[in-house]
């Protein structure tokens, strides 16, 4: 039979090992999750217009960083990853907006150009002068 010295001492380095597992993960603070960018991006979407040119896009970044912060507290690894998530679609969601804004831009100066063309043309036509945009010219007349 074991004496209880002999006990104890096979229960020390058992002991010291679950002490120092312990003091180890109490050590360890969770990872702090920063979502200040994805919030920023999203409120930046917002303003651009995006409700209007790409809600969908809009609407899944919206969805991802309200998860994102809901997560952070106790699931900081998933948070981070749903913030992540939602700065990419809050960037994809400024880009299409940006591009839908520049083609409209280009649409409305295209018309402008047209009009311009249209007025000048009109003005040349009432004043004789000039020649048509696009004829050819005439070949000259042998007598």
């Amino acid at each position: 039979m074991l004496s209880s010295r002999a006990v104890i001492s096979g229960l020390r380095p058992i002991a010291a090992f679950a002490l120092l597992a312990a003091v180890s993960c109490a050590g360890t603070p969770k990872p702090r999750v920063d979502l200040a960018a994805p919030h920023s991006l999203v409120s930046e979407a917002e303003s651009s217009g995006a409700q209007q040119y790409d809600s969908a896009d809009l609407e899944t970044a919206r969805s991802e960083l309200q998860q994102a912060d809901q997560n952070a507290k106790d699931k900081p690894v998933l948070a981070q990853r749903q913030g992540e998530e939602a700065t990419v679609d809050a960037q994809l969601a400024l880009a299409r907006t940006r591009s839908a804004k520049a083609e409209q831009s280009l649409r409305e100066v295209n018309s402008g150009t047209a009009t311009l063309e249209s007025e000048s043309q009109r003005e040349q036509n009432n004043n004789g002068s000039g020649p048509q945009p696009g004829a050819l010219p005439q070949p000259a007349q042998w007598d």
